[in-house]
């Protein structure tokens, strides 16, 4: 349930709480009913017993000395559905009506009360007058019938509340959310590259276009906070990168001089050496900043991928030979690509450096292609120690390193360019698999990017 859609959820929830307030309703109105009814019950008895009584004293008057004392027509028809007793004096049944099989137990109760006889909870009330005693009730079964029928009926009528509930719920809440999936939708198309973005204000004065006014406000500080960082990258990697060029001329000047010494040569070489790793990421971050801001121009061209890897492949031989590492290769001889072949090479030599980097001494590089479903993927695996699965989310961060420390080259920052780079090509690079003995990194490429 938790990944059901919200218009679902609520709909749930109103019929749930629908079909609830009928058994709620139900209940209720049983209740309210059996009291009326009891008490509509104890009335109509009542009066029929005085009616009764009424008649007895009429038929007294009327009576001969040599006539009998009670006669079975004095009781009213309205009584004799129920059930009857009458006694005289003595407590001699003079009457049972044809419902009562045997006379009413004596429980000395005078006032409407519940007894319970041959099984069943019978509501009567005995009344005296006249040397007679009148003993009258019913089944509370029969006298609650029409509470229980409407209790029955409101029951019945649940699957047709839950259905209209749940379709009428479902179509109010569309209604309802409406605004906020073009929220949604609005949301998707703003990206790092479309940051000037807004979402639709709605002519309405609710909650919902309070909130994307609110959201609107959120975005542009994020827009101006992101063109300043963008910006600030942009700026320091394009003004350093003439001082440092200018140094690295001083430098190769100072190593073509014949007149200097052996150990000033050695020392231009080692500073040579940083020149071109500071250079390096400098072109790094200004590579970055222009992705960040959306501007990575493509020179797209059709070419095949086996060649641009022949490149990368023997560099990574070149750079695995110190640790004694195996490289091994499945690319297709045929394998298309239409994109920025530079930038291809590029990504792929980010992560084979990383899987020279990162790996065992004697261990083992796999480079594989292939074509999937009008894509490219490329996978790139090694030997070594895997990547814990808490820094995993954290392995595309800018200058984030695994481990290594001092001994591994590097500024952490080639598989952020990697995925930036696939990215804007339409493609990603992912981490697919990490344990004690194998890492997998992969890289996926439309055809045509």
């Amino acid at each position: 349930m938790k990944n059901w859609p919200l218009r679902w959820k609520v709909a749930l929830y109103s019929a749930s709480l629908a079909v609830a307030a009928t058994l709620a309703g139900a209940t209720t109105t049983w209740f309210v009913m059996r009291h009326a009814e009891i008490a509509a019950f104890d009335r109509r008895l009542t009066t029929d017993a005085q009616e009764f009584f009424r008649d007895v004293e009429h038929f007294e008057r009327s009576r001969t000395n040599s006539g009998p004392v009670f006669n079975e027509i004095l009781v009213p028809l309205s009584l004799r559905k129920h059930l009857v007793e009458v006694t005289d004096a003595n407590g001699a049944v003079l009457y049972l009506s044809p419902r009562l099989r045997q006379p009413f137990p004596r429980d000395g109760i005078k006032e409407f009360h519940n007894h319970k006889i041959d099984g069943k909870n019978v509501r009567l009330a005995e009344f005296s007058e006249n040397g007679l005693t009148l003993r009258a009730g019913d089944d509370l079964k029969e006298i609650n019938q029409i509470g229980r029928d409407i209790f029955l009926a409101m029951l019945g009528a649940i699957p047709t509340v839950l259905l209209v509930t749940l379709v009428g719920s479902a179509w109010v809440a569309s209604k309802a959310i409406a605004p906020v999936e073009e929220i949604r939708q609005a949301a998707k198309r703003i990206t790092a590259q479309r940051l000037d973005q807004r979402l639709p204000v709605p002519p309405t004065n609710d909650e919902v276009a309070g909130l994307i006014e609110m959201l609107n406000t959120t975005f542009e500080r994020l827009q101006r906070s992101f063109e300043q960082s963008a910006r600030f990258s942009a700026d320091a990697s394009h003004h350093l990168k003439t001082p440092i060029a200018i140094l690295r001329a001083d430098v190769e000047e100072i190593l073509a001089d014949v007149n200097c010494s052996e150990s000033t040569q050695a020392r231009a070489e080692g500073l040579l050496h940083r020149i071109h790793h500071l250079s390096s990421v400098v072109d790094n971050l200004l590579l970055l900043s222009r992705a960040d801001a959306g501007r990575v121009e493509l020179s797209k061209a059709e070419f095949e991928l086996g060649e641009v890897l022949e490149g990368v492949l023997d560099d990574a031989l070149t750079l695995a030979e110190p640790l004694d590492l195996t490289v091994e290769a499945d690319i297709p001889k045929h394998l298309p690509l239409k994109a920025d072949p530079t930038f291809v090479a590029l990504i792929a030599q980010n992560l084979v450096e990383n899987a020279v980097k990162y790996n065992t001494p004697g261990g083992r590089i796999r480079v594989e292609a292939r074509a999937v479903n009008g894509a490219v993927e490329m996978t790139i695996g090694n030997t070594g120690d895997g990547i814990p699965q808490e820094r995993a989310g954290l392995l595309f961060e800018r200058f984030f390193r695994v481990g290594g420390g001092a001994r591994v080259p590097g500024h952490g920052l080639g598989l952020s360019i990697a995925r930036e780079l696939a990215r804007a090509h339409g493609g990603d690079v992912k981490l697919v698999r990490s344990d004690e003995s194998w890492t997998e990194m992969r890289v996926h490429l439309p055809q045509v990017a």
